[in-house]
């Protein structure tokens, strides 16, 4: 699948994406300034990845300078990608399988990664003088774990975990006694897909709300969970029913807490939001796609999401003036292509705009006119 950077603008983690996917060479991007405006992107990279194999995932840190790509082979790599260049400074071996999902953490903590295969193992690696060691391994779950998935910084160092068992893990670190430890939901029969960290909200400056997880699956269901009193559990009312296929992503609005965007196998992305928590999620807009939705990808703001689909293809959505959301641009291997003729405020001439336009206009001149008057009188 191709992504800008998954978790990269979902946790606001610096000006840079990577695309990758079911292809051979990773391409880096950055969003212009203008990119609060108008849906723009620039190729600032790429990496030659021809002997590696089928990539599966690849993500930038927080600051932007190292790539981390999860292989077929079973392997991850890490790049060194400061002022585009491709220097590999890691090659991590320890799973027995496809290696799905890589994620950073925060750097507060190190230099962590966490990677997710098939052989049902979560790895968390840490870099240490230059090498990286295996820090922490959990082989708890039954089947192929998909996805991975550090939470804020606000939230500690945790790690949210989607399994094809069904099951939903977060593995907290306690710094104290210097031990991680497992909590496990029930999440999504016929397998858990996806896993996503809600942002943190802020009052005064002051982090507030609720820890929250969203999770998608097999059901074709997407489930909320809130961590209170030490205990996971799922948010009432439970969130409404909309798709017919596998949840492949939910993406929460990294600028809101309360807007949340799915991606499934039907063909679609449907956007939420819910006006408090608590409440019941409402439907904004469903977008179709030309294919099966992999992945959701959020701009740091917020008003743009980008939408990978089929094989290697994204679609980027601006937010319009009305609320929904429309296509400003298409991203492929071959690079980026903007869609014209999208998004275009209201022409000065519309109906309803003419005439208040035109009456201003007179006013302004008659007291113009009258402002002239008066200095003329007094020789001016």
């Amino acid at each position: 699948k191709l992504e800008l950077e998954p978790k990269w603008l979902r946790n606001c983690r610096g000006t840079a994406a990577a695309a990758a996917g079911f292809v051979r060479t990773a391409a880096l991007a950055k969003w212009s300034a203008a990119a609060c405006c108008v849906a723009m992107s620039q190729m600032v990279g790429s990496l030659d990845t021809t002997n590696i194999g089928v990539l599966h995932d690849v993500q930038l840190d927080y600051y932007a300078k190292r790539a981390a790509a999860a292989s077929s082979d079973g392997t991850i790599r890490i790049w060194d990608v400061t002022d585009g260049r491709q220097q590999q400074i890691g090659h991590l071996k320890g799973h027995e399988g496809p290696v799905w999902k890589v994620s950073w953490a925060h750097p507060r903590f190190g230099h962590l990664l966490a990677t997710a295969g098939y052989d049902m193992k979560v790895i968390i690696w840490k870099e240490e003088r230059g090498q990286w060691v295996m820090a922490y391994v959990d082989s708890n779950h039954g089947a192929s774990v998909n996805d991975v998935e550090f939470a804020p910084q606000e939230h500690g160092l945790r790690l949210a975990c989607a399994s094809s068992d069904g099951l939903v893990s977060v593995l907290t670190y306690s710094p104290t006694d210097g031990q991680w430890r497992r909590s496990v939901m029930q999440g999504h029969p016929g397998g858990a897909q996806t896993v996503n960290w809600a942002p943190v909200s802020y009052r005064d400056g002051v982090p507030c709300g609720s820890v929250r997880l969203a999770t998608g699956g097999c059901d074709h269901t997407v489930k909320i969970w809130r961590f209170e009193n030490e205990v996971w559990c799922e948010e009432n009312p439970r969130f409404p029913y909309c798709h017919t296929d596998w949840v492949r992503d939910v993406a929460w609005r990294p600028d809101h807490s309360s807007v949340l965007a799915t991606g499934s196998w039907d063909q679609t992305v449907v956007i939420w939001s819910q006006e408090m928590e608590g409440q019941a999620w409402r439907q904004l807009c469903k977008l179709p796609v030309n294919g099966k939705v992999e992945c959701l990808s959020w701009s740091i703001t917020g008003s743009i999401l980008a939408v990978s689909y089929g094989d290697g293809l994204s679609i980027l959505f601006k937010e319009a003036y009305d609320g929904h959301f429309e296509e400003v641009g298409k991203i492929e291997e071959s690079g980026y292509t903007e869609v014209p003729g999208k998004l275009s405020p209201p022409a000065p001439g519309d109906a309803g705009l003419a005439a208040p336009a035109a009456a201003a206009a007179a006013a302004n001149s008659e007291m113009a006119q009258q402002q002239q008057a008066v200095l003329e009188a007094f020789g001016m």
